[in-house]
């Protein structure tokens, strides 16, 4: 009994860390995503080692991501979606290709083994959209077609993403359809035919409220929980390598299909910024790789790291941009 409540109680400490570092993270410009990840690791086995996670911890997170995958699902907008289809595939395409292409390289390089390097082309497949959608709030530009694209492309992008985990998953990591890949799956196709009914707009705000102040920062703490900073100095080459490859492949990439779908030079460059950002997404696609056995808690850590720098870089990339359009 004693237990439990202790763990109750180190779950609490958990979110409120969480949701502080991460409100911090946003005063200083920098995602909330950010400040959240920080949170774990300052508990975790990193630095105070606290809290550790267990039993109860996972439960929350991965309620964290169905509800993440949820409000994903209510928030995108078919019928807008279909209006720039050409571009926005073209876009989501290219700046699949890329990543899908160059990670694998990279890793295989680096001496990674085959079925790791395949994963990282997956993780870094997928585009997190919540830091855009802040950055085009702020310049006003989220009810332009290139705000209107640049959602679609990364809505694309993100199917593409968890569709190809969730085979690689059932195919490489288990060999079983399991429920850690096929939740967020689920999840997003259930928002998406929840978004139909008059009732959806009530379903999100309420899932939002209890995400953001609970299963959120459970699932975003538990992820830095588990990264130790002490085994990355001899990955730090790695972890750099990554960290650009996670830009400037998405930038490119995406730049690539902007032009090719006719969108001029400063709309390309504005659409390619817009979609660096991994953030969330990218965050639930590495704890599927875990819960499959696809990659190791050791081998995360330069895939959490990577994420966390291409979520602090694409705000200053995207702002500029934003302005010339």
């Amino acid at each position: 009994m004693l237990g439990e409540i202790m763990e109750y109680l180190l779950i609490f400490l958990l979110v409120i860390v969480t949701v502080v570092l991460g409100k911090i993270g946003t005063w200083f410009g920098l995602s909330e995503v950010v400040g959240q990840l920080l949170s774990g690791i300052i508990l975790g086995t990193s630095l105070l080692n606290v809290v550790e996670p267990g039993y109860l911890i996972h439960l929350f997170a991965e309620t964290g991501i169905f509800l993440l995958m949820l409000n994903s699902g209510l928030e995108s907008d078919v019928k807008e979606m279909k209006k720039y289809i050409k571009a926005s595939s073209l876009i989501a395409i290219m700046g699949v290709l890329l990543p899908v292409i160059a990670f694998p390289i990279a890793f295989l390089l680096l001496g990674y083994n085959m079925q790791t390097a395949i994963f990282a082309g997956v993780v870094f497949s997928a585009t997190s959209i919540s830091i855009t959608l802040a950055v085009l709030a702020e310049q006003k530009k989220l009810a332009t077609s290139m705000g209107a694209i640049i959602l679609s492309a990364a809505v694309l992008d993100d199917i593409i993403a968890l569709v190809a985990v969730t085979l690689f998953s059932v195919f490489v990591g288990g060999g079983a359809l399991g429920i850690n890949s096929l939740l967020p799956l689920f999840a997003f196709a259930l928002g998406i035919v929840l978004r139909k009914f008059n009732f959806s707009d009530k379903v999100g705000a309420l899932s939002t409220k209890i995400g953001n102040w609970f299963f959120y920062p459970v699932f975003f703490g538990s992820i830095g929980l588990e990264v130790a900073i002490q085994g990355l100095g001899n990955k730090l080459t790695a972890i750099i390598i990554f960290s650009v490859l996670a830009v400037t492949t998405k930038f490119i990439g995406s730049l690539w299909g902007a032009r090719l779908s006719g969108l001029n030079v400063n709309v390309a460059n504005a659409i390619g910024a817009g979609m660096i950002s991994r953030g969330e997404m990218a965050l639930v696609i590495i704890q599927i790789g875990i819960s499959s056995q696809i990659i190791n808690d050791d081998t995360s850590a330069e895939f959490v790291v990577a994420v966390i720098v291409s979520t602090i870089l694409a705000p200053i990339i995207m702002k500029p941009l934003f302005k010339k359009v």
